[in-house]
């Protein structure tokens, strides 16, 4: 998978990480196994720089873990949609690390690099209807942590009641993980940015 450049925006830069993964010896064999299983699943062979200090939370990562990855993996809305919730979450919040990842989700699911980079950008005639309704209401919440009615209104012609749910819930997982990324300064591993475009 090519590397991509990071667009502009209103970048969290990391600086030095303020808190450290655990000591090897000090993670449990559910989490330890758990920590294997993502790796895995997304491909690499080192430690992620993120989930490599969830441990720290105890049980609580386990639970989180389940949960994260359902509400990614499973659900009512797309997974293509839900990468472009996220990419527009985490752009909003200047999270890199989160862009970078997603942005290699995003692709898989077939989103275009094109799309991807549109994104990041306040207004694109590349949108879609549904996806511009997405992104009116990923801003409102972001931004003023409130759907307004209009973008409701745009929402709702696109997604269910019960997708619409699922994605308040999509856009405020992302604003937790972004934030607690950008607070611990985590960078982001090699290989998945070359820099700003």
């Amino acid at each position: 998978m090519s590397e991509s450049k990071l667009p502009p925006g209103a970048w969290c830069e990391p600086g030095a990480t303020r808190i450290p993964p655990p000591p090897k010896n000090q993670v449990g064999f559910v989490p330890k196994s758990l920590l294997a299983m993502i790796k895995r699943k997304a491909g690499v062979k080192g430690d992620l720089n993120f989930m490599s200090i969830l441990p720290r939370l105890g049980p609580i990562f386990v639970h989180w873990a389940l949960f994260g990855g359902q509400l990614l993996m499973k659900g009512r809305i797309s997974r293509a949609d839900k990468e472009r919730i996220i990419l527009r979450t985490v752009w909003r919040l200047g999270c890199i690390y989160e862009w970078g990842h997603h942005v290699r989700f995003a692709r898989e699911l077939g989103v275009t690099d094109a799309e991807i980079s549109s994104l990041a950008e306040e207004q694109s005639g590349l949108w879609s209807a549904r996806t511009r309704a997405l992104v009116m209401a990923t801003d409102d919440l972001v931004q003023r942590r409130r759907i307004g009615d209009e973008a409701w209104a745009q929402l709702r012609r696109e997604l269910s009641e019960d997708q619409a749910l699922e994605f308040c819930m999509v856009v405020g997982h992302h604003v937790m993980v972004a934030g607690m990324i950008n607070s611990l300064d985590v960078k982001i591993e090699p290989g998945y940015l070359t820099g700003r475009g």
